[in-house]
């Protein structure tokens, strides 16, 4: 399945709005105003439109599925930015050399199945000195528990490389700066978040399906997962979600391949 059919399985607006907050983290904490922008595998547009409201001079959100993109419009334009939407693979981005100040990814790039090719594109499209910025789920997050929770279910996945930070830097280069985050996702209970994870999360969706009669017994260790992690509150049910966000800064001397 190619990436563009396998991310418009379910409703990512849906399940990925309950962890859209490190995206606008993310923007508010950089140094965005009056700089160029690419928000590489944007989905939605979480971190591209928070990067266009905190006043980048020009923000180019990246996707490879249009049904992503489509709502990403609507939300910019709900939101009153200006953003260019481009449907493309973020291993080989139509946009020249050396042509943002700044590439995001938030939880995007990082599930490459080619990270070296990813990164490099990414450094390919950043000017001499500027930044990338990535994030990632934690082994120790919920979702790297939730993935390890799962993992004997599916033996062929490939190993994240992305999960701790000297992962991270076997990847992306010892010089990498990578530091723990977390944020608080607040859940109406952990049945109604699986169910929603089943019913709109592509990963979930297509795992299940590929479980067949198998798919009960994961869901429930996938639900004491989410239980063990979280606590019912007056508001809900509060989920502690760890991420990594990694940040490369590029040199002058740094070689800018060119686009396949």
């Amino acid at each position: 399945m190619d990436p563009a059919e396998f991310w418009a399985t379910g409703d990512y607006a849906v399940v990925g709005d309950l962890w859209a907050q490190p995206g606008r983290d993310l923007a508010a904490s950089l140094s965005v105003e009056g700089r160029d922008v690419v928000d590489l595998a944007t989905g939605t547009g979480v971190t591209a439109i928070a990067a266009a409201a905190h006043g980048a001079r020009s923000v180019v959100g990246v996707d490879v599925t249009p049904e992503l993109l489509r709502e990403a419009t609507r939300r910019a334009d709900e939101a009153g930015v200006h953003i260019t939407w481009l449907t493309a693979d973020f291993l080989s981005v139509p946009l020249p050399n050396g042509c943002a100040d700044l590439v995001t990814s938030t939880f995007g790039i990082v599930f490459a199945a080619d990270p070296d090719t990813a990164l490099a594109e990414a450094r390919r499209l950043t000017r001499p000195g500027g930044q990338i910025v990535f994030t990632s789920w934690s082994a120790a997050g919920l979702f790297g528990k939730i993935r390890q929770a799962l993992a004997s279910f599916f033996p062929e996945a490939p190993a994240p490389w992305h999960e701790t930070a000297d992962d991270i830097r076997a990847v992306a280069g010892r010089d990498a700066q990578v530091t723990e985050e977390s944020f608080v996702m607040t859940v109406e209970s952990p049945e109604q978040f699986v169910s929603q994870l089943e019913q709109h999360s592509a990963p979930v969706v297509l795992g299940a399906a590929s479980l067949g009669p198998v798919w009960p017994q994961a869901r429930e260790r996938l639900l004491d997962t989410v239980r063990a992690v979280g606590d019912h509150t007056g508001d809900g049910f509060q989920l502690p979600v760890g991420y990594l966000r990694t940040t490369l800064t590029t040199t002058t001397d740094e070689p800018h391949p060119t686009t396949g």
